[in-house]
């Protein structure tokens, strides 16, 4: 494992603190999961992080009169439903409390064991493309990340860049954005093969092991995104209060990509969080969508090269982490 020492950000130090350079670092998850908790909590200990459980909400408890405006029962399932209730309430506990930033990710994720040194990266990516937002609510803390930013999508499973949006979803001209920002030479970066996700480009246009760091166009999955203190008052006011007809995260989407509300939203891909698929009972991965009773004989992660989740018996043994995928 080589870090180029330019690509490693030593101004951020705090991305190395106990909640990753945020507030706090929340997980949605419901209680019955008792395995996905066991999990991630191991895995937050041995890479140098704490967490902070949302109990996550089954959709069949939130009656009629609380759904939002538009929400059609008959057509979207309660699970996509009491999954836009438990991102509300992690997104609501952020403006209650009065904190910074947070965290936020699904209860099912896995990052690269060197996910510290990956956020120090990012940081100074996600600054350099903040130079180009108004700053007319920076946060009131400093942060590793810059002061000028409302969300980082740091986990999600595909990506659209804002020049390659189809047509039902492009924005008029004048309002994209279609910077990036490139992490060259990042030994984290898995093998092109093993790289997916990208639904509007090809790999092959970048050099290997790149990171791209970019202003989302169309981002699908909420696995992991920060949020600032401004940001949360946003996606409160859009995602909670606003009408809902689809589920969250393409909701999550079209805040970043229609700049409701002056959103600002910075993303990168490969994520730096995705859902693990563990061994046992395949119908065990989601608690939104269902599963076939087929036994999955070896767990593994998209996008991920050195899967904390698959390295826990190296990490406690004081062993080094192996790759997913050779070269």
């Amino acid at each position: 494992m080589h870090w180029t020492q330019s690509a490693v950000d030593r101004g951020g130090s705090d991305v190395f603190n106990a909640t990753l350079g945020f507030e706090k670092v929340f997980v949605i998850g419901l209680p019955e999961r008792s395995d996905k908790r066991d999990a991630l909590s191991l895995m937050a200990s041995m890479t140098g992080f704490r967490l902070t459980w949302i109990d996550g909400v089954r959709g069949s408890s939130i009656p009629d009169k609380a759904l939002p405006f538009e929400w059609d029962r008959k057509a979207m399932p309660d699970t996509n439903l009491g999954s836009w209730r438990g991102h509300i309430n992690a997104i609501r506990l952020i403006v209650e409390d009065g904190l910074s930033s947070a965290l936020i990710m699904e209860d099912d994720m896995d990052w690269d064991v060197h996910l510290k040194t990956q956020l120090s990266q990012f940081a100074p990516a996600a600054r350099t493309l903040e130079v180009g937002f108004h700053r007319n609510q920076t946060l009131a803390s400093p942060s590793p990340y810059g002061r000028d930013w409302d969300l980082l999508w740091l986990g999600s499973c595909a990506t659209t860049f804002d020049a390659q949006l189809p047509e039902h979803l492009r924005i008029p001209e004048a309002e994209r954005d279609g910077r990036q920002v490139l992490i060259r030479g990042d030994p984290t970066v898995p093998p092109e093969p093993h790289v997916l996700g990208n639904l509007s480009f090809s790999w092959r246009d970048y050099p290997p092991r790149t990171r791209v760091v970019y202003v989302p166009g169309d981002n699908v999955c909420s696995f992991a995104y920060a949020l600032s203190a401004a940001g949360a008052r946003k996606a409160l006011r859009y995602l909670g209060l606003e009408g809902q007809h689809k589920p969250f995260d393409n909701h999550l989407s079209d805040l970043c990509r229609l700049r409701r509300d002056g959103m600002r939203c910075v993303a990168v891909v490969p994520s730096l969080f995705v859902h693990h698929r563990p061994r046992g009972r395949v119908s065990g991965d989601s608690d939104i969508g269902g599963g076939s009773d087929d036994i999955r004989e070896l767990g593994f992660t998209e996008n991920i090269l050195y899967s904390t989740r698959l390295n826990l018996a190296n990490l406690i043994r004081g062993l080094e982490p192996e790759q997913q995928w050779e070269d």
